[in-house]
């Protein structure tokens, strides 16, 4: 009797259990980004009342969290948003498609702007091989952001549908990866090359995070010129962990090989230029999510052997990664053709049809034809992983899946 008494005192003063706060964190990888809309579409079907409050993208997926984060609907309908926006997209949505000599001459000759605010007319291919004012108006009218302003942002804050959005970039001039977010109650980090900064997120931000070194230019954000945010991004999980998270899911675009496939050559003799920038693209937008996944699990175990008050702050986060069940990059074989004429010097004439695993090129290939594949691949994988998917999102204490506001804390390679 006195126990029983005492387990329900025990009860009556212990502060109600929270349900884990959930993030999505979204890796690049160019067109093949469009696998993760698909995944997502399927997501928002099997599990409608499922949201993330805590949103990070990095290259590409910028473009899909921008795009998640900004819609002031429910799930389903940004994932359909998000859908429709990557169904029937065309190279010519996304770069001016020129001749090579066009390109090259431009390359030459272009002058950036000194002075005042970008607009679309800045983002030209001053300082890079090709012209992307085309993505920056798509992703104006896509996101209804006329200004170029992300207003839906603030909205969904104001409304608790989001916690923090984060977009990833690399600041060219200093070389630190800056990650600009919008949200709330949450504190500014530091770490040796990596900082954060509040901001009132635009479509500049996403443009800078999205702006492959050398081949897209650089984007001015106030004074300073920003590119691609996985250039020197080595913990790609780090930014939600730091914004509160306690589970995660990361979408990646990389296919996981096996031991026998790894070892398989994708080439016969000297590597072609497409065979290298290939592997050089894989590591900078690719390749970190894996290893951050790894030393993410390796951390967790030594967490949760210390008794919670030998954690200094640090605590278990779960993470479920998502992977394509075929090669992504492989497959853009299949779609080569559908890259116009001008454009070819950029891919067959680096030898994308010399290797058998043509990455390079399935970063480029924003043809509806393997767009629309990457979809279909996303939404089947997901499908085939709903038990997964569902354990996830099992929220603790019987509260609704991904409502849940946690405690801020930090893991020990943040």
């Amino acid at each position: 009797m006195v126990q029983q008494l005492f387990q329900k005192l025990k009860g009556f003063f212990q502060p109600p259990s929270q349900s884990p706060t959930y993030a999505l964190v979204l890796s690049g990888g160019g067109a093949r980004s469009a696998y993760q809309a698909g995944v997502l579409r399927y997501m928002s079907e099997a599990f409608p009342g499922t949201y993330f409050p805590i949103m990070t993208g990095i290259s590409a997926g910028a473009i899909n969290a921008a795009h998640l984060g900004n819609h002031t609907g429910a799930f389903p309908e940004a994932a359909a948003h998000l859908v429709d926006s990557w169904a029937g997209l065309e190279l010519e949505n996304i770069v001016e498609v020129e001749s090579g000599f066009s390109m090259l001459w431009g390359l030459l000759q272009q002058q950036a702007p000194e002075e005042g605010p970008l607009t679309s007319a800045d983002v030209r291919h001053t300082h890079g091989l090709l012209n992307t004012t085309p993505l920056w108006n798509y992703l104006r009218d896509r996101m209804e952001a006329p200004d170029g302003k992300l207003t839906g942002v603030q909205e969904n804050l104001d409304d608790g549908r989001l916690q923090a959005l984060a977009v990833i970039t690399t600041n060219y001039a200093t070389g630190q990866t800056v990650t600009w977010v919008q949200g709330k109650d949450f504190d500014l980090w530091e770490r040796p090359d990596r900082i954060s900064v509040h901001a009132d997120l635009s479509v500049n931000h996403v443009m800078a995070s999205t702006a492959i070194p050398l081949v897209f230019p650089a984007v001015r954000i106030e004074n300073e010129w920003y590119g691609d945010g996985s250039i020197r991004l080595s913990a790609p999980l780090a930014p939600a962990v730091h914004l509160g998270a306690d589970r995660i899911l990361g979408i990646s675009n990389r296919y996981p090989r096996s031991r026998s496939e790894a070892d398989e050559p994708a080439v016969q003799g000297y590597p072609p230029a497409a065979q290298i920038i290939g592997i050089l693209m894989n590591s900078v937008f690719i390749d970190a999510l894996d290893q951050d996944a790894v030393t993410l699990n390796r951390v967790n175990k030594l967490v949760k052997e210390l008794p919670p008050q030998k954690r200094h702050g640090m605590r278990p986060v779960d993470l479920l990664q998502l992977r394509p069940s075929v090669d992504l990059g492989r497959l853009a074989q299949d779609y080569e053709k559908e890259i116009p004429n001008a454009f070819r010097f950029l891919t067959t004439g680096l030898g994308t049809m010399k290797t058998e695993s043509p990455d390079w090129l399935s970063v480029l290939l924003f043809e509806s034809g393997y767009i629309d594949r990457l979809l279909d691949i996303g939404y089947h994988d997901a499908r085939r992983q709903h038990d997964r998917i569902a354990r996830f999102l099992a929220a603790e204490s019987g509260h609704e899946v991904g409502s849940g506001r946690g405690t801020p804390g930090k893991r020990a390679e943040e």
